[in-house]
């Protein structure tokens, strides 16, 4: 895969689109990380070799708590990532087991305590709601945990059961779903929680501290 990549950027390289500078670089599918530091370094001077950052550019990867090390955020910071996102889904650990993705908290705060120590300035977690087992009260004391991480961003979305598209969802037990009216009731909480604790409701699902620039830019309206 990282042969045909490199073939890949070489190509760019040689058409003359990459003397365009870059406004906005993202690494995404939350499984970045699963490659090690020496894959990641060769990703990353391929792309170097081929394109040049704006000053001000957004430079964004998703990473998975459970595989992602201390040195690959510290290369990431040290190469201008400065967004990192990560999923979370749901603390609660039967929630975690009924969606076969067992991720500690302590997992999640070190890759978030790895990234601020590293000088990256903004950190975001997905959550969802919906999934099998969540009650309201349960949610709850998820996105308490949030807080108390405080990101600089969150998504909040909804599950949907598409295993036609998304093939291991089909493992799921989707009988022990919340109904409706306990969906509706986690996210109507979960809104009031982030706000409460001072986050701006962007909408499409998502939640800002106020001095994020998604936050700035909607009160510039």
């Amino acid at each position: 895969y990282l042969d045909r990549l490199e073939t890949e950027f070489a190509t760019v390289r040689a058409s003359g689109i990459g003397a365009r500078s870059v406004r906005q670089y993202h690494w995404g599918g939350g499984t970045p990380t699963q490659l090690d530091l020496a894959r990641l370094e060769r990703v990353q001077a391929a792309f170097e070799k081929t394109f040049q950052l704006e000053a001000d550019a957004e430079v964004a990867i998703e990473v998975d708590p459970r595989v992602t090390t201390r040195d690959q955020v510290a290369f990431l910071a040290a190469h201008g990532f400065n967004r990192v996102s990560m999923g979370v889904q749901d603390f609660e650990p039967a929630v975690q087991k009924a969606i076969k993705r067992v991720q500690s908290e302590d997992q999640t705060r070190k890759v978030v305590d790895a990234a601020r120590e590293h000088g990256i300035p903004s950190v975001n977690i997905d959550l969802i709601y919906g999934l099998p087992l969540q009650t309201p009260k349960s949610f709850e004391a998820t996105v308490e945990r949030v807080l108390d991480i405080r990101p600089e961003r969150v998504a909040l979305f909804h599950y949907a059961h598409v295993p036609w598209l998304k093939k291991h969802q089909t493992a799921l037990e989707i009988d022990s779903v919340p109904e409706i009216d306990s969906k509706f009731a986690i996210f109507r909480r979960a809104v009031e929680q982030f706000e409460a604790a001072g986050y701006v409701y962007i909408g499409l699902d998502h939640f800002a501290v106020p001095e994020d620039e998604l936050a700035v830019a909607l009160k510039e309206e």
